[in-house]
């Protein structure tokens, strides 16, 4: 299949998606034992990444197996791997073997002064593609802290490719959160231009509970989470009864 059917397909296959009525709910983990914590705690979906290591910290090729080992295909599984200026195929190679993980994120921090981001970001999606994966689209709400495109900019890109998720999320995460950094007005219109294009729509950066009441979850496929679940800041333990919390408190505020 060349190039033109395969993007036609992947616009094909995100129309025929749908939405659900409430948002599922996205943990990022550390370890095995925060994806049973979080699993047990009722999340959908659980996503790889170290936060020691920047936003979108990758974890370490052995404690990917054991997580993957762990949750036995009962959930789908995401892993980030950095940002696309840092973009060298060592470690993001080793994570892209592991056939349980079926999304992967590269930030675009530092990537506004590079005149080809554009161009580095596509060859990084071909290149995840030919490991049988999907490269989520990250657009961060604190775009001008990260010198990173804006969220349009982003969103604009992706219509070229196979991708199907589009991601807000925040850069510095001792920021703002994302909605306080866009706007709701601004948000919204995102998330909607995104939906009507055919993409999947995730938010996260500083969600808490406090936040679910004033997302559009309508217009949102999916939460993410991590430091809104953890005992302490994000690079704390994520806690079952926190993820408990927060499953229960987008189920209570799910679109009628």
């Amino acid at each position: 299949m060349n190039e033109s059917s395969l993007k036609s397909l992947a616009v094909t296959n995100r129309n025929n998606h749908g939405h659900d009525l409430r948002p599922k709910l996205l943990v990022s983990v550390r370890n095995a034992a925060e994806a049973s914590a979080a699993l047990d705690g009722g999340a959908d979906w659980i996503d790889l990444k170290e936060p020691f290591a920047g936003p979108l910290g990758a974890v370490g090729i052995d404690t990917a197996r054991q997580v993957v080992g762990n949750i036995a295909g009962r959930c789908p599984v995401s892993a980030a791997l950095g940002e696309l200026a840092d973009w060298n195929g060592a470690l993001d190679e080793k994570l892209l073997t592991v056939p349980e993980i079926d999304f992967v994120k590269l930030g675009m921090s530092r990537c506004v002064k590079n005149e080809d981001w554009a161009v580095d970001w596509l060859a990084a999606e071909h290149a995840v593609r030919e490991f049988g994966k999907s490269l989520v689209a990250v657009a961060y709400a604190d775009w001008l802290q990260a010198d990173s495109p804006e969220p349009e900019q982003v969103l604009t890109l992706i219509t070229q490719t196979v991708c199907q998720y589009l991601l807000i999320d925040t850069f510095d995460k001792n920021s703002a959160s994302t909605i306080d950094l866009l706007g709701s007005t601004r948000l919204l219109s995102l998330l909607r231009l995104a939906r009507r294009k055919g993409f999947r729509t995730v938010v996260a950066g500083g969600i808490t509970l406090a936040e679910i009441p004033r997302l559009p979850l309508a217009s949102i496929d999916i939460v993410a989470v991590r430091g809104g679940v953890c005992s302490g800041d994000r690079r704390s333990q994520v806690e079952e009864k926190l993820v408990e919390k927060f499953n229960i408190a987008m189920t209570d505020r799910r679109p009628r």
